[in-house]
């Protein structure tokens, strides 16, 4: 029990030091919803998504921008009511979920296999992880009620104590009311418990209360904003994804590369046997894959393709241990496994409105118990430190050129003449707003002569300007992590949406990130 304790002291500490470098990071993606959404509800607690917001190049309500549930945004607002709302206080409050996924995989872990604490730091150390853990969205808020709702559900399992069923239970609510895949957990766990045997399968009345309880949010939501939010969230993913992705088997391709580059892990802890699908799944990405003309490759589609190719490689290893394991072991534990993962895996690429490599983090707690448990060193766990540490600094520095860049708009912009306008979403966004630049709204913005815009090249919802509306347009440059990006210009990286590329990072001459100012006639 000693050793156990001061493993996870030590675990909590390798976290916290990891983290610490990236506390003051840029507001980045989504995470300006999430802010914003908090601070309605630390005026009108009772109406998170009463606000309207300009995301999509026109305002709407927030409960169309936002398709979250709120209780992460309800725990921002606690830690800006004591702390603030700068970076650093929301960064420092948000330091407990990493530690806390952590801890409940190492929890979790002792069930599979003798060595938990390094299938801790295998998960740890993931791009996904590591990546999602430097931002302030609810992705890693989920993992960690994810995690700890398993963990005590199995622990019930064990002991026969309902208060540990309970506990998950109220754990899978407040899962699913951070983000709605949490009520995945419901066939996961029913399925566990029904597969170690029908004297225990009185425990699913438990799994009754967060179906009463999302239940209860959908009507709540419909009677406060017309809509229930949980079938909308539903409706939406499945409208967006039909216009936006492929054929399935170019969908299955990208969420190969996507789960093998977003967790990596099969790649340092591979077996040989494992690797003739992964060879399979390289040579398909290479040779099917379409092109996507909107990802403006140029030069680099063979690039893209190979890189995408050993991702796949790698995502089609992972689904090739679960399988060897299947097969090897024939267990509940195995079968739990193989669900969660491939569970996760077909959600991800396709059910989810997009395919994100934030969609595939609930599977590396998992795919980190599988590898580690048939290949039990810990010498690898180095190498993957090395390259997600890397991954997150580039998509740090990312980040950070758009507080750069709207921070140059306010020295030298605002001032001028007019109105400073500017285009696209994101931390960009956050950050105009903060120095009281204005949005352009596509539908009814009256831009006159001598008002001036700031339009970034690698961003999202961006209008056409008439030229013979405007004078010479000028540029400013910002700089980038070299040669690595997570959404980089023409690389294929797109570790937040495959809809701007189909590999969530890559290595590549990465190109600054470009605004260009202009000025209205």
């Amino acid at each position: 029990m000693q050793n156990y304790r001061q493993t996870r002291f030590i675990l909590a500490a390798i976290v916290m030091v990891t983290l610490a470098p990236f506390l003051n990071k840029a507001f980045h993606i989504d995470d300006p919803l999430f802010v914003w959404m908090a601070q309605q509800i630390s005026n009108h607690p009772l109406d998170p998504y009463g606000c309207t917001v300009n995301w999509a190049s026109f305002p709407e309500p927030m409960w169309k921008a936002m398709q979250n549930p709120p209780l992460c945004a309800y725990y921002i607002a606690a830690i800006s009511a004591m702390a603030g709302w700068s970076e650093l206080a929301l960064h420092l409050g948000f330091l407990i979920w990493p530690v806390m996924s952590v801890l409940g995989t190492f929890a979790v872990a002792r069930r599979f296999c003798s060595v938990p604490g390094t299938v801790a730091l295998a998960a740890f150390f993931t791009p996904v992880f590591l990546v999602s853990a430097t931002n302030v969205m609810c992705d890693v808020m989920l993992l960690a009620l994810w995690i700890w709702a398993i963990e005590c559900w199995l622990a019930g399992l064990e002991s026969n104590r309902w208060c540990y069923f309970a506990l998950s239970a109220f754990l899978i609510t407040a899962a699913s009311l951070t983000k709605y895949f949490g009520i995945a957990l419901l066939p996961l766990l029913a399925t566990h418990t029904l597969f170690c045997g029908r004297r225990k399968s009185w425990r699913l009345l438990f799994l009754l209360f967060p179906i009463a309880a999302m239940a209860g949010y959908e009507l709540w939501t419909k009677a406060a904003y017309g809509q229930g939010l949980f079938s909308y969230a539903v409706f939406y993913s499945r409208t967006v994804s039909s216009g936006s992705k492929s054929n399935l088997f170019s969908q299955l391709l990208t969420g190969l590369a996507f789960a093998g580059g977003s967790i990596l892990l099969p790649a340092f802890f591979g077996r040989r046997r494992t690797w003739f699908l992964a060879v399979l799944g390289l040579a398909a990405f290479y040779f099917w894959l379409p092109i996507n003309p909107d990802w403006q490759l140029g030069n680099n589609v063979v690039a893209v393709k190979i890189e995408g190719g050993i991702f796949a490689a790698i995502g089609a290893g992972t689904i090739a241990f679960c399988l060897f394991d299947l097969s090897r072991e024939r267990s509940a534990q195995s079968v739990f496994l193989t669900i969660w993962i491939v569970g996760t895996f077909v959600f991800a690429v396709f059910l989810n409105w997009s395919i994100t490599a934030r969609t595939f983090l609930p599977m590396a707690p998992a795919v980190a118990i599988l590898v580690v448990r048939h290949v039990q060193r810990s010498w690898p766990i180095f190498l993957a430190a090395i390259v997600s540490l890397f991954i997150a600094c580039a998509d740090y520095v990312q980040a950070d050129s758009a507080r750069d860049a709207a921070s140059f708009a306010a020295r030298q912009l605002r001032n001028s003449s007019g109105t400073l306008w500017f285009q696209s979403h994101w931390g960009f966004q956050y950050y105009m707003q903060r120095f009281g630049s204005t949005p352009l709204n596509a539908h009814d913005s009256e831009i006159t002569t001598g008002d001036t815009m700031i339009v970034p090249a690698n961003n999202t919802a961006v209008t056409a300007i008439r030229p013979d509306k405007i004078l010479a347009a000028q540029d400013r440059s910002f700089r980038v992590f070299p040669y690595l990006t997570t959404m980089g210009r023409g690389t294929g990286a797109a570790f937040y949406s495959s809809a701007r590329g189909p590999i969530p990072w890559a290595i590549d001459r990465v190109p600054p990130e470009t605004y260009y100012v202009v000025r209205f006639r």
